[in-house]
C-alpha cells in the first residue's frame, strides 16, 4: 500500500513547492513525506469509507507544513500578514493594471505604509536560501552559489590596477638612496626595529626615523606622480629633486615589466 503511492508523495510536493521559498531541498521534502505516508498507513482504517491516497494525502501534505513551519524563522503572524500582502497586491495589480505603490497596498491590507514597510523587511530577513540551490537549468545546472561574486576577489582590472602599484612601489624603493632603501625595506619589510637600524647605519634611532619618514614622503609623492593628470612646474630646490625622483620612477620599466608579479624589494641583508 505504502509503495503503491510513493508517486502520491512526489505529487504532493511538486504543488506545494510551488508555494513555499525554493531554499529547501526537494529530497528533504520528499523523504518528510514518505514518512508521513508510512505514518498514514499504520493509522489508517478501511472501515471508514475512505480511500488509501485521501486520507495518506492529508497526512503526507501536513508532514511537509510541520517542516517547513518548524525550519522557518518568521512567525506565523507573520507569514499570515504576508499571505495577506500577497494577495491584496494581485487583487490590485488585477483592478489597476499595473504595480500599486506602497500606499494603495497598505490601504487595501488595512495597516499604515511604514507598518508595511517593517513587515516586508522582516519577511526579507526570514527568507533563506541555498547556495547549492541549481539554477539558471539552460547555463547548465549551476549552483547559486557559482552564480554569486566573490566580493573578497578583485576584478580583472582591479588586478591590473594593483600589480601596476606594485610595480612602481618596486621601482621607487629601488632607486632610493641606499641609506633611505635599507630602512625601508629593513622597517616595513623585515620588521626590524629603529635600534637596529640606526646601529646598522651608523646612527641615531632618531635620524633613522627621520630617514624614515623621509623616505615615505619621496616614495608616496614620486606613486601619486605617476597618476596625475597634469603636474606642476617644480619652484625650489627640494621640488626639483622629487620631479627628478618621479621622473626615474616613470622610466624605471615599461608598463609590461611593472604588471610582472615579484616582490616589492630585495632584502636588506643587515649583515655586516
Amino acid at each position: 500500500m505504502v509503495e503503491r503511492n510513493i508517486p502520491l508523495v512526489e505529487h504532493i510536493v511538486t504543488r506545494m513547492t510551488t508555494r513555499y521559498p525554493s531554499n529547501y531541498s526537494r529530497d528533504d521534502l520528499v523523504q518528510t513525506g514518505l514518512i508521513g505516508l508510512i505514518e498514514a498507513s499504520t493509522r489508517f482504517d478501511p472501515s471508514m469509507g475512505v480511500a488509501f491516497s485521501t486520507f495518506a494525502g492529508r497526512r503526507i501534505e501536513g508532514a511537509v507544513i510541520d517542516m517547513l513551519r518548524r525550519d522557518d524563522w518568521a512567525p506565523r503572524s507573520v507569514r499570515a500578514l504576508e499571505r495577506r500582502v500577497e494577495a491584496a497586491e494581485q487583487a490590485l495589480i488585477s483592478e489597476v493594471r499595473r504595480v500599486p505603490s506602497p500606499t494603495e497596498l497598505g490601504s487595501a491590507v488595512g495597516v499604515p505604509e511604514d507598518v508595511l514597510r517593517r513587515l516586508r523587511d522582516d519577511i526579507n530577513r526570514a527568507s533563506l536560501d541555498s547556495l547549492d540551490r541549481m539554477v539558471n537549468p539552460m547555463d547548465g545546472d549551476r549552483s547559486l552559489g557559482e552564480n554569486l561574486a566573490d566580493l573578497m576577489s578583485l576584478s580583472i582590472d582591479e588586478e591590473l590596477d594593483l600589480r601596476e602599484l606594485k610595480g612602481f612601489v618596486r621601482d621607487a624603493i629601488s632607486l632610493l638612496p641606499e641609506g633611505h632603501r635599507l630602512v625601508v625595506v629593513g622597517y616595513f619589510l623585515e620588521g626590524r626595529s629603529m635600534t637596529e637600524l640606526g646601529a646598522f647605519l651608523g646612527i641615531t634611532q632618531s635620524r633613522a626615523s627621520q630617514i624614515k619618514e623621509e623616505s615615505l614622503t619621496i616614495l608616496r609623492n614620486a606613486i601619486n606622480a605617476q597618476y596625475a593628470e597634469k603636474l606642476e612646474e617644480p619652484t625650489g630646490l627640494k621640488a626639483r629633486r622629487q620631479a627628478a625622483f618621479s621622473a626615474l620612477v616613470a622610466n624605471a620599466s615599461t608598463w609590461r615589466q611593472r604588471l610582472e608579479p615579484g616582490p616589492i624589494a630585495e632584502p636588506a641583508d643587515l649583515v655586516r
